[in-house]
């Protein structure tokens, strides 16, 4: 995997949309990172419009018209994300990207995409990338409770079959959407996914137990967002990591011992 060439931009503010009552749809305009940006990557954004706080916020990327504009979807959960929710229409967006490796598209078996919470984002992105492919896959989409599914946007409408869980049971299965792909998928098909740790260690176990090519796509905590920290380094059985530059999107079998 290539990483993208990465540039650092003053974007300008298009949308900023409540979809629940604490996530926030934002889209700017940034030509340079949308003719670039593919699914899997993610943009480190300048939350304030000061040096406060310090440290920007990373957020994968939902949509890339491929010409102009992106979009980040994300929850209100601190400082940065209450500032950069705040942010209107015409206002300029500090921002670097795209950033990381993305998800490697293969055409030899059935897709199926894994998504749990925030992880909807990169993998919206990747069924949209898959459609203009001509490959229509298979979606598992697990959430909090059933308001949390404005998150998908258009695209239910890019796969060929979408499965819900809500940890509530206000929608679709009641309980997690890892106890569903662990009843159905088999061996025969490419798994990609994006998601909380349980869910991503979940689905390691399966592409190990059940010899199933996967590709995982890691939420983490990040500061600088370009690997010279080392704050976001996780352990794989190749040894420490960085989400930031030797991801965010890893092959499950980096963690088979």
């Amino acid at each position: 995997m290539i990483p993208s060439e990465k540039s650092r931009v003053y974007a300008r503010v298009i949308e900023s949309k409540r979809l629940t009552d604490d996530i926030v749809r934002l889209v700017f305009e940034a030509p340079e990172l949308a003719r670039t940006a593919q699914p899997g990557h993610f943009v480190a954004i300048r939350a304030g419009q000061t040096e406060a706080p310090l440290l920007r916020r990373p957020f994968s990327i939902a949509t890339s018209d491929g010409q102009r504009c992106l979009t980040v979807i994300f929850r209100i959960i601190g400082a940065g994300t209450t500032l950069l929710a705040a942010r209107q229409p015409g206002e300029s967006l500090d921002v670097i990207g795209p950033l990381g490796h993305p998800f490697e598209i293969h055409e030899d078996r059935p897709a199926i995409l894994v998504a749990g919470g925030l992880g909807i984002p990169p993998i919206g992105f990747l069924a949209r990338g898959l459609k203009e492919r001509g490959i229509l896959a298979m979606l598992y989409y697990g959430v909090r409770t059933k308001a949390e599914l404005a998150t998908l946007g258009d695209t239910a409408d890019t796969v060929r079959q979408l499965v819900v869980s809500t940890d509530d049971g206000s929608a679709g299965h009641h309980g997690l959407i890892s106890e569903v792909v662990a009843r159905e998928i088999h061996s025969d098909c490419r798994l990609y996914a994006c998601g909380p740790r349980p869910l991503l260690d979940v689905l390691i176990r399966l592409a190990r137990e059940r010899n199933i090519p996967t590709q995982l796509s890691f939420e983490q905590q990040m500061a600088c967002g370009v690997g010279a920290c080392m704050g976001c380094s996780i352990a794989t059985a190749r040894g420490y990591q960085r989400v930031c530059t030797d991801g965010p999107v890893f092959p499950a079998d980096v963690f088979f011992d």
